[in-house]
């Protein structure tokens, strides 16, 4: 059945497609960002960032040129002490004189010397020996194994401050103690520059510890002994430029450098003046302008997207999950402005909702007719068997000899059995499966109602787990349970029945495994002669093989014990046709 409505005439089915209008709303959206150089105002602006960059290094190299100078030609002082120190070791003497002479040429050091691992300094400039307190800074960096460069540290009476270079000494791998060099830094900040005409507002040298050096300009009025950890995290082989602010609050550019690579570091302070870095411009981000038509390109596009996909799709998929709860199929808001493709997709779930309408019908009206004849199958069958069991009664009371009406009624409590479990099929809502609790609690009354006829004052239970089983199954099991049930009366011990009792259940062992289990009093041992002996046994074999397990008897202490543990079928078997 189909129901086709042409709602858009004639129309040309390329200017309504999806693609086109989107294209469309995006090309209109798109139009004013092509007409900006986006690409070449970014790379102007990083151009002139990297360039104003590199002219701050520049000048900060330009900066701490005399300062690079003092520490370098320190260092190499330093090293030529630490090779010629072994020289002169022995003569404590010529060792002093020979610091003094050292001391003397170089006007940047007012003081050299040898600091042991262990013991006062002995060798050095000054003329009495030096002794250095156990904890102070110098004994602590003793037994360096590379340079150092510590910050304010006095080695003589003159109060002034000097920063303290030491140079490890080794013999035999070791470390036998420091070259140690004072360098007054007001000597250091004094020396030349390359070009001092364009001086930081702040310099500032430190060690790998943030320890201040040396400071000039702002940097020595604040008195700043210590710079930083956002400074240190910025340390490294190439030179870095960050923005930041002063303790005067005023915005700063920041330079930080490696003036001698592992000892000494410097800083520097410069104004924004000029260029992207002018405090009195105002500064907006080049791409503010590109993102603002960026956003406004994407409201566009999302409004017509909505418009076009967003809103009929949800609407295509509401009519859908209410078609899927309850059957009802709404009508379409709309459908002259929806694109080709959408509008073909809402024709083929009309058209589709319609044939599984009509074919769900049928199917109902199919599965309808084939329960009611299968009910009447079920039933048919029931009503033949009680028909069979009756005539097996008649011929019980016309019978003169105990052992064939014995036989005879067997043969009736086991087509009572079948036609249980055709009764309880065609009562049963699904009619192929039957329910294993109500099926054990119809064929074991019976058996619990023969027990007490014969033996009164005996116990009996059944317990069953909820779940079902096909025909193919649930028939093998009544009869199990009858024959089982009938075998375990007839072998219990003679008397009134007290101490006796008769215990059946049937569990789920494991997932899709049960187990039917009987116990019962006996005083009849299992041995080989009677285990298989009789028709009954053949039967219980025989039904156990149908249920797909295995059959296990044994004798415990005057207790009978029959168990079948079989899987549960949950497959309805096809039907076959013979």
């Amino acid at each position: 059945m189909t129901h086709d409505r042409n709602v858009h005439g004639d129309r040309w089915p390329f200017l309504h497609s999806l693609p086109f209008r989107v294209v469309a709303f995006l090309s209109l959206a798109l139009l004013p960002i092509g007409l900006l150089a986006v690409w070449q105002t970014q790379n102007l602006d990083e151009t002139l960032r990297a360039r104003t960059e590199l002219s701050l290094v520049a000048l900060t190299e330009i900066a701490v040129s005399g300062e690079r100078q003092t520490l370098q030609r320190a260092l190499g002082a330093a090293r030529g002490q630490s090779v010629t120190y072994s020289m002169t070791e022995e003569d404590p003497a010529a060792c002093s004189a020979a610091f003094k002479a050292f001391r003397d040429a170089d006007p940047s050091i007012s003081f050299a010397g040898f600091l042991p691992v262990e013991g006062p300094i002995v060798c050095s400039s000054e003329d009495a020996p030096i002794t250095v307190a156990p904890t102070s800074r110098l004994r602590q960096i003793a037994g360096a194994t590379s340079n150092n460069l510590t910050a304010q540290m006095r080695l003589d009476d003159t109060g002034r401050r000097v920063a303290v270079l030491t140079q490890p000494v080794t013999q035999d791998n070791a470390v036998i103690g420091q070259i140690v060099l004072a360098l007054p830094t007001d000597l250091m900040s004094a020396a030349r520059d390359l070009d001092n005409q364009a001086p930081p507002i702040a310099l500032t040298i430190f060690n790998g510890e943030g320890q201040v050096i040396v400071t000039q300009g702002q940097a020595m009025e604040r008195g700043e002994v210590v710079v930083g950890d956002d400074v240190l995290d910025r340390l490294g082989a190439s030179p870095k430029a960050f923005f930041g602010r002063s303790q005067s609050g005023e915005r700063r550019v920041f330079i930080v450098l490696t003036l001698v690579p592992g000892l000494a570091y410097a800083m520097t302070e410069w104004a924004t003046t000029e260029g992207f870095l002018a405090t009195n411009a105002i500064a907006l981000p080049s791409v503010l302008l590109p993102a603002l038509m960026w956003l406004a390109s994407l409201l566009v596009a999302y409004f017509a997207v909505h418009r076009l996909v967003v809103s009929p799709v949800q609407d295509l998929g509401a009519r859908m999950r209410r078609f899927a709860s309850n059957r009802s199929l709404q009508q379409p808001k709309g459908t002259d402005m929806l694109p080709q493709e959408l509008f073909d997709l809402e024709q083929t779930f009309v058209n589709m909702a319609y044939d599984l309408i009509d074919d769900e019908a049928r199917m109902e009206n199919s599965l309808r007719e084939k329960n009611v004849l299968l009910k009447e199958v079920h039933h048919r069958v029931k009503n033949n068997l009680q028909m069979i069991s009756s005539i097996i009664n008649m011929q019980i009371r016309t019978s003169s000899s105990s052992e064939s009406r014995q036989a005879l009624r067997r043969l009736q409590d086991r087509v009572i059995g079948l036609a249980t479990v055709h009764r309880l099929l065609y009562q049963s809502k699904e009619v192929a499966r039957a329910d294993a609790s109500s099926l054990l609690q119809n064929v074991c009354a019976g058996l619990f109602a023969q027990l007490h006829e014969q033996r009164p004052g005996a116990t009996h239970t059944l317990e069953v787990d909820r779940f079902t089983l096909v025909p193919d199954q649930a028939v093998p099991l009544a009869l199990l349970a009858g024959e089982v049930g009938t075998k375990a009366i007839q072998q219990m011990p003679q008397g009134s029945g007290e101490n006796v009792f008769l215990h059946i259940s049937v569990r789920i062992v494991s997932p899709g495994m049960a187990q039917f289990r009987c116990r019962s009093s006996s005083d009849q041992p299992v041995t080989p002669q009677n285990q298989h002996k009789g028709v009954g046994w053949q039967l219980i074999r025989a039904f156990a093989l149908q249920l797909g397990g295995k059959l296990e008897r044994r004798q415990d202490e005057g207790v009978h014990i029959i168990s079948v543990e079989f899987p549960i079928t949950t497959a309805i078997p096809d039907a076959m046709d013979y």
